[in-house]
């Protein structure tokens, strides 16, 4: 089965749209990524995903192909999120 050329309006060939490549940020205070998915147990990059609220994954417990993956991927929402400071939970006496 061949394929056809996709052409634009003016007979030009259209170009593939170029892939950026996605790397994790980096930032002085811990970061996770909240990833919530359109549809119940959605899987991608080692982690399923069944909570319709999100979950969190630390940015220092995914390397950079894991990140590109979950952040590029059409079936899941993610956001960047401040994670609490370790001891921020405990209350002071």
């Amino acid at each position: 089965m061949a394929t056809t050329k996709t052409t634009t309006k003016r007979g030009q060939a259209a170009k593939a749209p170029t892939a950026v490549p996605v790397t994790k940020p980096t930032a002085d205070k811990a970061q996770g990524l909240k990833v919530v998915p359109k549809r119940p147990g959605f899987r991608r990059a080692g982690y399923a995903f069944d909570n319709p609220e999100g979950d969190v994954i630390p940015l220092a417990d995914l390397d950079d192909q894991q990140y590109g993956a979950l952040t590029t991927e059409p079936a899941l929402v993610t956001h960047l999120v401040d994670l609490p400071a370790e001891g921020a939970s405990q209350a002071q006496d």
